[in-house]
């Protein structure tokens, strides 16, 4: 159990700008409750100030929020973090997203504190052998140097974890695997989905969507396949939700192909799980390596197929494995075509594998009952 004395902090140090309530924002807010249970106050920094549903609820829960803007300055960023730890004396610094080899980890020798990362971070697959070499010539440089004030890294798959050996040549007793969690509640609840579908001009076609505009998200490789997907289906609409430095060029993509009938771009949304539920299949086309993939596990809590690029962690968290496929955009539409003429997934057990598997709740015990471990260390 994590004991109650006085002035007990979490500080969580975030490198992300929330712009909508996704599963991270939900995590927060659901540590933040956990910790206040336990005596403890839980400060979460954030690279800039979060859209107001989640600053709201944040602080609604008794959370404290910082900001601490991004910058190429390690120093900088040093000294920051250095009069943020005075001020508050956290007994715990959890980094996320951030980079987990650096100087930053040197802040333990001027606190009393444990360093906890997690690696949320997937990885582009390099082609040669000889940047194969110096990845891991750099990663094992920076292990040595940095390793020292880091109490543990939790690895959001087993994926991430094997990535420290086999590409980093990393074996560490530091390293553990804690899944991400989903709100079950928040994708199971019925929606009425009426508004939604009248804003995106939907009425009985079939839904096809994907999550994210940048350039790693693979989406040109979905708008490739759409001619061929709406010659076997015509009834059948593509919602691409999201932002990112690619959007004007898939606009582009989609006008030069002449698919403006078929699809929709919705920008950011606050909230995205009416978009799952009204989706016949969510697409994962990720041309990188993913660590996890919130998407496809929210989709699939939603009752909604998933069809992905095999795509590192995806293998191991997909229900159906016959729904990954190589990153091509041939076979990605036949998958799709096969997907909407038949369904033949149970989803009401794949709802239950993403219930035994990545619910919120599991994670959030899993790293309280991490952060009382090292603390009584």
């Amino acid at each position: 159990m994590l004991h109650k004395k006085s002035q007990n902090c979490v500080l969580s140090i975030c490198d992300i700008s929330p712009i909508r309530f996704g599963s991270f924002e939900d995590f927060l807010v659901v540590m933040t409750d956990e910790l206040n249970k336990k005596g403890f106050k839980h400060v979460i920094i954030f690279r800039d100030r979060p859209i107001k549903c989640v600053e709201d609820t944040l602080l609604a829960s008794n959370a404290e929020i910082k900001i601490l803007k991004p910058t190429r300055s390690n120093i900088y960023i040093f000294m920051e973090l250095y009069q943020i730890l005075k001020e508050i004396r956290p007994n715990i610094v959890h980094f996320h997203f951030y980079p987990i080899y650096s100087s930053l980890n040197y802040l333990k020798f001027f606190f009393s504190i444990k360093i906890v990362y997690t690696d949320h971070m997937g990885s582009r697959e390099l082609k040669t052998p000889f940047k194969k070499a110096l990845r891991k010539l750099y990663y094992k440089t920076h292990s040595i140097l940095f390793n020292c004030g880091i109490d543990k890294i939790v690895c959001v798959s087993n994926y991430i974890k094997l990535k420290y050996s086999k590409e980093y040549n990393i074996h560490s007793s530091k390293l553990l695997v804690i899944y991400n969690g989903v709100n079950l509640r928040k994708f199971q609840q019925n929606i009425d989905t009426t508004k939604l579908k009248e804003k995106l001009n939907i009425k009985d076609e079939f839904v096809v969507s994907t999550v994210g505009l940048r350039a790693d998200k693979g989406v040109n490789c979905l708008i490739k396949a759409i001619p061929n997907i709406i010659k076997s289906m015509p009834n059948t609409k593509f919602i691409l939700v999201g932002e990112g430095e690619c959007r004007s060029y898939l606009e582009r993509m989609v006008d030069n192909l002449k698919l403006n009938n078929y699809v929709v771009f919705t920008g950011n949304m606050v909230d995205i799980s009416g978009i799952y539920q009204i989706s016949s299949c969510v697409v994962v086309s990720s041309l990188v390596e993913e660590a996890f993939c919130f998407v496809a596990v929210e989709a699939m809590a939603a009752g909604t197929q998933v069809i992905a690029f095999d795509s590192g962690a995806l293998r191991e968290v997909l229900y159906d494995l016959d729904q990954l496929i190589p990153k091509n955009y041939t076979l990605l539409s036949q998958k799709i075509i096969k997907c909407l003429k038949t369904n033949n997934i149970n989803n009401n057990v794949m709802m239950q594998y993403v219930g035994s598997n990545y619910s919120l709740d599991k994670c959030v015990y899993n790293y309280m009952q991490l952060y009382d471990e090292i603390l009584k260390k």
